[in-house]
């Protein structure tokens, strides 16, 4: 029997969780690599991916890929999914925003606070990632599983010192499933009166739930070393997803792992805004589509359609749709045209060039020749971000060099071809899952007081 680290990646858009032997890191082995298929519960969809959502209906309380369909049946009578909870989490005053109602679009019977939705959203996650681990053989037989999350450095550096609040969301998240079981990822749902009835039970004897804490450019960079002879000293990461783009910096200091806060940018543009580009770009050149409620119809379809929209477009540079018996074309030439990805594709290339600049001066300061670059996240795939890390990688020193999104271990035979195409959702929970207590910003529930005061995560030898 073996220990493990299992790592959580709740995003804007998806979580995704994966797992590793402890000691995986130093003695690789792509096979020992464990993706978890939190969302294998779900009719459709990847079953790796688990959607972070959570829909407030009539009488039940829905999650998942459930919650998002109903909030679409439900648009017309402004009736939202609660998602992008990383956004949520990053805000300056996080008990403050945990304690406020749920707004009236996400909550109408105004029972519920955004800490209730969370927990309960987590509740649920933890239980997907229970299913999936027990489904694994090798996972199944473990002999002690260590918990870890990974996070972006929210709030100017101070992600590590946000880590005792997080860690009580998931002890309340914990105890809550436990009372709740299976139910959770039933596809009715739980009813809101037995929620309301043991959600305030749970909540005032759960303890923080021990776990460690990732910072995602740290987890990006074990993934991207991991399989390297040379694992390198400076990495540099953008991250595009759903609710935010993230740059940040790694640099490896003998066996420690520091972030360069000076490189850390985030823009507030993300996956979620280039959604609403191509919308207004498709509904802009649909001139049929003049009353409300066409306009509407076509909204509605786009979005249940962008995430297969948007990979052909980044792949093919164009998608093609039907509707009502008639033919749409978008093309990535038609993004790059209009005005609001332009602005964003300004800002985007203003905080890479100061997020390298920072990491060069940094990389050069210590003797080092080499910044390693990676994208990471849905956004990997976007020629825009290929084109901007390939574009920089100018022959100046130290040089840059550009790394895959999906690294070549991913492809291993183990895999079964299966890994590879979905590598970029799931880096960070495995890059997680895989770095050794060194590379943590926190863990066991304690948050390292250096890590508040520096803006830099907790080093460790």
């Amino acid at each position: 029997m073996t220990a493990w680290t299992l790592c959580i990646d709740f995003g804007t858009a998806y979580s995704k969780a994966a797992a590793a032997p402890d000691g995986a890191w130093a003695r690789f082995d792509p096979a020992a690599v464990r993706p978890l298929m939190i969302g294998a519960h779900e009719p459709h969809g990847n079953a790796f991916l688990l959607d972070s959502a959570i829909f407030v209906d009539d009488a039940r309380i829905l999650f998942g890929r459930a919650a998002i369909a109903r909030a679409d049946a439900l648009a017309g009578r402004k009736r939202m999914a609660l998602k992008s909870f990383k956004t949520l989490l990053s805000v300056s005053d996080l008990d403050r925003a945990l304690n406020t109602n749920a707004p009236l679009s996400i909550d109408p019977h105004r029972l519920f606070q955004m800490r209730d939705l969370i927990v309960l959203y987590l509740a649920y996650l933890l239980e997907a990632v229970a299913r999936a681990s027990a489904a694994d053989p090798l996972l199944a037989e473990a002999s002690r599983v260590s918990l870890r999350y990974a996070a972006p450095a929210w709030r100017s550096g101070d992600g590590a010192g946000m880590h005792q609040s997080i860690v009580r969301l998931f002890g309340e998240a914990e105890a809550f499933r436990q009372a709740a079981g299976k139910k959770l990822t039933a596809a009715e749902g739980l009813a809101i009166s037995a929620v309301r009835t043991l959600l305030p039970k749970v909540m005032e004897s759960a303890r923080p739930l021990d776990m460690g804490l990732i910072f995602e450019a740290t987890a990006a960079a074990a993934y991207t070393s991991v399989g390297l002879d040379d694992g390198g000293s400076h990495f540099i990461v953008v991250d595009m997803g759903a609710g935010t783009t993230d740059i940040a910096a790694i640099a490896r200091v003998g066996s420690r792992m520091i972030e360069l806060p000076d490189a850390r940018v985030t823009l507030k543009q993300a996956g979620d805004f280039i959604d609403q580009i191509i919308a207004n770009r498709v509904l802009d050149g649909a001139k049929w589509a003049r009353s409300t409620e066409q306009k509407t119809e076509l909204w509605t379809l786009l979005m249940r359609q962008m995430r297969d929209i948007k990979e052909s477009v980044f792949e093919d540079g164009k998608a093609v749709l039907r509707h009502q018996g008639r033919t749409i074309a978008i093309s990535l030439r038609d993004i790059e045209k209009d005005k609001d990805f332009r602005a964003f594709y300004k800002s985007l290339v203003d905080a890479y060039v100061h997020a390298l600049t920072a990491t060069r001066g940094d990389a050069a300061m210590r003797g080092q020749r080499e910044v390693q670059a990676i994208p990471v996240g849905g956004g990997a795939a976007a020629p825009f971000i290929r084109e901007l890390i390939k574009k920089k990688a100018a022959k100046q020193t130290p040089r840059v060099v550009p790394r895959p999104a999906t690294p070549d271990w991913a492809h291993d035979r183990a895999f079964e071809g299966n890994l590879a195409p979905v590598f970029p959702q799931l880096a960070i929970s495995i890059g997680g899952a895989l770095a050794p207590d060194a590379m943590l910003a926190a863990r066991g529930g304690f948050s390292p007081a250096a890590a508040g005061q520096t803006g830099i995560g907790a080093e460790r030898d």
